[in-house]
């Protein structure tokens, strides 16, 4: 009855009327379906991670009072005798590690390996013969901290596919990276990047661009390696400058392999990279500055730069945390380069980071003495074994952290790594 009521009603109705009617209907319907917000899809966020890491450094261990030996006799350093075992003693270092043999004392010293400095006293070379042995001690180390970090990672070769090394001990072309690719077995298609000049916060800046390879690249892994032959750049002259360098600088390299993955894909418990930061801070230029000199790669630390650390590390660890709505409260672990003593203790000063917050920068300085980028990475590394094994006993670990170093500008570059 209905339908024919409203069949009767439509006969009624101007033909006209009911060809506009039907087009408003039509033109509504289409306008309904086409602006309704699409579905919204579900995206897993990608994370990276190390899957592997290791660090290394060359067979010569050199306690801090053989490497005073050494400088109290060198020629350059007859002016500042008087000063030197100040420096050295107050580093708060006990041991480092050169790749030569010249600082170890003479009994402790591989019969096979000659000395590379002249016996004039001078320590003089012009900086290509620094580079060639810098290439010489180099390549097996580096090769033997990749091999490392690979078999951590349990990762097949042919899915590395792109690799990161960082220096700014070393410069040569053909480089690191091409030895690398040989002695690893590394696909010849890998893709290669080489980061050079960044001094200490270079770990950082080469976690920047495997992570970015990584998250862009699934399945596939980035091999990222850090290493510094600063042995081979030694000078003893007459500056408070150098003092502090052969006081402070080291051999050492440190590698990880680098994947991104989905939150549900990595192992429970990770401690994934969350973010990156970096700061260029104003009117520090002339805090760290590296140069390439006829007889050697230099670099020159202003007296200020513990100042310019202190001043400026609470702005920019507070802008980091801010862009993910937290504060120095979260942080349960600090891993701070340790470049020297006044670095570290000006850091903790900025930040209001306690002597045991910091203990892993003091145990690495203390070991290992400063050895440019892959120092802040050995830092890492005692941190993420202590982490593993508190996961192994079923306790929490480490729910997040920060990792920073410093680099010429004054830059400060981080990492912020939290538990998946």
């Amino acid at each position: 009855i209905l339908l024919n009521m409203v069949l009767d009603f439509l006969a009624t109705v101007n033909p006209n009327v009911l060809v506009a009617a039907a087009t408003v209907v039509i033109a509504t319907l289409i306008y309904v379906i086409f602006s309704a917000p699409p579905a919204k899809k579900t995206v897993n966020k990608i994370y990276p991670y190390m899957v592997g890491m290791a660090t290394g450094n060359p067979k010569y261990k050199v306690t801090q009072k053989e490497a005073l030996n050494i400088a109290m006799q060198a020629k350059g350093c007859a002016e500042l005798r008087n000063v030197l075992e100040r420096i050295y003693t107050n580093s708060r270092i006990s041991t480092r590690h050169m790749a030569i043999p010249d600082f170890t004392e003479p009994s402790q010293r591989d019969p096979n390996d000659e000395l590379f400095f002249p016996n004039d006293g001078t320590y003089s070379l012009p900086v290509q013969v620094r580079q060639e042995k810098y290439k010489e001690v180099a390549v097996p180390l580096v090769t033997d901290v990749c091999k490392r970090a690979i078999a951590d990672a349990g990762v097949p070769l042919h899915l590395i596919q792109k690799l990161v090394v960082v220096s700014s001990t070393g410069f040569l072309g053909p480089s690191l990276d091409c030895e690398l690719i040989k002695n690893l077995n590394l696909p010849r298609s890998t893709d290669r990047s080489l980061i050079g000049f960044m001094g200490c916060a270079a770990a950082m800046n080469g976690y920047r661009i495997a992570m970015d390879y990584a998250k862009n690249n699934p399945g596939k892994y980035a091999l990222m390696v850090c290493v510094e032959i600063s042995s081979v750049h030694t000078t003893f002259k007459n500056s408070i400058n150098d003092a502090i360098l052969h006081a402070i600088f080291a051999d050492g390299a440190a590698a990880a392999v680098i994947a991104a993955k989905p939150a549900n894909e990595i192992p429970k418990g990770t401690l994934a990279i969350l973010d990156d930061h970096g700061w260029l801070m104003e009117g520090t230029e002339d805090g760290i500055t590296l140069a390439i000199n006829d007889d050697g790669i230099s670099c020159t630390l202003s007296k200020y730069l513990p100042q310019y650390i202190s001043k400026n590390m609470g702005g920019y660890v507070d802008s980091f945390l801010g862009k993910h709505n937290l504060s120095r409260s979260d942080v349960e672990f600090w891993a701070i380069h340790p470049g020297g003593r006044r670095i570290i203790e000006e850091a903790q000063n900025g930040l209001g980071v306690t002597e045991a917050q910091a203990a892993d920068s003091w145990a690495v300085l203390d070991n290992y003495g400063n050895m440019l980028s892959p120092t802040v990475m050995f830092v890492l590394e005692r941190i993420f074994k202590r982490h593993r094994e508190a996961i192994a006993r079923g306790e929490k670990g480490y729910k997040l952290g920060l990792a920073f170093s410093f680099s010429p500008g004054v830059g400060a570059e981080g990492i912020m790594l939290g538990q998946i």
